[in-house]
């Protein structure tokens, strides 16, 4: 079995957060020689960010949740597979995991609006690749990045808010070989836009270059 053939099936579960530490490691290590692996994972993403950003989500019960496994891990037993055939139960369970997100997503989205809403990031042109958005749900945002450079040991990744000509700043982070960052923003509302620069370790508190990122609000 090729690489390729055993990661592709953990595709949808990345984009969903449903894999394990080990298993998401070992993922995104396969993404940095995989070019078919990537680019689907490009071509599902906007479908996965969607999906939380458009309704507020509520965790099921926890006596739903094992039910729902129950019923997967149940099907996977019925019937013997070949050691090449077992990768379908992790499809089972993703798409179990979206169809609980849906299910649950428009029951909350009957009894009213939300105030969520996603902003696609425009990013320098120097790295083709790069691209992600900002999730805003009430105050707080996700920032979501993808094909960013690894900075190595020396520099981080720095997010900036926004106040009126003003750069303040946030908190830093870094993306490993992956070059995936997510970085979780508190009182995103309030800024007129989010910004990331190179900065060296442990931060700044003014920007030394043009920001790489940018996200007008």
């Amino acid at each position: 079995m090729s690489d390729h053939t055993r990661y592709q099936d953990d595709i949808g579960a990345y984009l969903l957060g449903a894999l394990n530490d080990l298993e998401r490691q070992a993922f995104e290590r396969h993404l940095t020689g995989c070019s078919e692996c990537r680019d689907e994972l490009e071509r599902l993403r906007p479908a996965a960010d969607a999906l939380p950003g458009s309704v507020v989500q509520l965790d099921p019960s926890p006596g739903l949740k094992q039910r729902l496994m129950a019923e997967v891990e149940g099907d996977s037993k019925v019937v013997p597979l070949e050691p090449h055939r077992r990768r379908p139960t992790r499809l089972l369970a993703v798409a179990a995991v979206l169809l609980l997100g849906i299910v649950v997503g428009f029951g909350v989205a009957q009894l009213g609006g939300d105030d969520s809403r996603t902003v696609t990031a425009t990013v320098a042109k120097a790295m083709p690749q790069a691209g992600g958005n900002l999730e805003i749900s009430g105050d707080d945002g996700t920032l979501r990045l993808h094909d960013m450079p690894d900075l190595g040991g020396a520099r981080v990744y720095q997010v900036w808010y926004q106040h009126d000509e003003q750069l303040v700043p946030a908190r830093t982070f870094e993306v490993g070989r992956s070059g995936m960052g997510t970085v979780e923003l508190r009182n995103v509302e309030s800024a007129d836009g989010v910004f990331v620069t190179r900065e060296a370790r442990g931060g700044a508190q003014v920007p030394s270059e043009d920001p790489i990122v940018s996200v007008p609000l």
